[in-house]
């Protein structure tokens, strides 16, 4: 069993922060996003960049899909530019394997505003636009990551907004009326299509998706090799969905998310407890190997917690692993 973590962390040394997450992470690490440094180190405009023939800009609103390039959207490329860069050179010394993070397709689409107004999601044609941009993208940038680091690269898919465009829940750019679903079928195919490119890397995809209803039904279906989630209220019949995905493939993986940003004091114990109900919850023994191929995460990015708390719960999680494993 490992550790690893989402992406996000607090912070805006870039390079200081790669030296910590890969010193904290043995076996997988994200390549870092440092939000808080501003404008396109976020997640969406950081995904953004990467839309060949989709140009962005920012408005007050958020980020928007634009009529031509724009200077903070060719900030956003050239700052991920140079943080692959910084972290490939942190690899050098590092045995494991890297994971990169993007935002997914469809909360892209929830995101990212249309040029005359209104959430591209809520426009079948944006939305394609945005799938087929990304898969093409993400595809060349999982490759180059790869080539640069000498070595296979695993992708995750952030798709934080999954729940809200399944549910139609999305809102207008006015706030007061929320846009019309996406059909299942049609998100499925969007997420495999993702799930596809990204295999460009040569290494597992996950899924992330930290929604109280992740629509395992939908997230399940899209090929990935490992599903992230946030499962610290799960009960019953979600574990049960859970159960099912992991059983209908030998090599299938669940990434558990079991303890939040806020949680910048974790208790060991607690933590160990929260594990335990993962593993009543999917009916697995406690002598059973299956665990060794589970990571233990946070629920989501570390982004909100604070530069040192975020490694007081990496550290956490791995003295549960730890214990798993002995």
């Amino acid at each position: 069993m490992i550790t690893t973590a989402l992406g996000s962390f607090a912070g805006h040394d870039y390079a200081a922060c790669c030296r910590a997450v890969l010193g904290e992470l043995v076996g997988r690490a994200p390549m870092p996003e440092l939000p808080a440094r501003g404008p396109g180190a976020d997640m969406i405009g950081r995904a953004a960049s990467l839309l060949p023939g989709l140009p962005v800009d920012l408005q007050p609103s958020g980020w928007r899909l634009a009529q031509g390039p724009s200077l903070i959207g060719r900030r956003a490329r050239r700052m991920l530019g140079d943080d692959r860069e910084i972290f490939v050179e942190h690899l050098a010394d590092w045995p494991g394997t890297p994971t990169l993070t993007v935002a997914g397709p469809l909360t892209l689409a929830a995101r990212l505003g249309l040029p005359r107004g209104g959430r591209a999601v809520g426009d079948a044609g944006a939305l394609r636009d945005i799938a087929q941009s990304w898969t093409a993208g993400v595809g060349d940038f999982v490759r180059g990551t790869a080539r640069l680091a000498e070595r296979p690269v695993a992708v995750q898919i952030d798709e934080p907004c999954l729940a809200m465009v399944l549910d139609g829940e999305v809102p207008d750019e006015s706030g007061r009326h929320r846009l019309d679903p996406v059909d299942g079928q049609r998100a499925r195919g969007v997420l495999a299509d993702a799930v596809d490119a990204a295999r460009a890397g040569g290494e597992l995809v996950a899924l992330h998706c930290c929604a109280d209803d992740p629509h395992l039904d939908v997230l399940g279906a899209a090929g990935a090799d490992a599903l992230s989630l946030d499962v610290r209220a799960w009960a019953g019949g979600r574990w049960d969905e859970l159960a099912a995905w992991c059983d209908a493939a030998p090599d299938r993986s669940p990434w558990l998310g079991l303890v939040g940003a806020d949680e910048e004091e974790p208790d060991v114990a607690d933590l160990a407890r929260r594990f335990a109900r993962a593993r009543a919850g999917l009916d697995v023994a406690e002598d059973s190997p299956r665990p060794a191929d589970w990571a233990l995460t946070p629920a989501c990015g570390l982004a909100g917690a604070s530069e040192n708390g975020q490694w007081r719960i990496l550290r956490a999680l791995a003295g549960v692993a730890d214990d798993a494993g002995a």
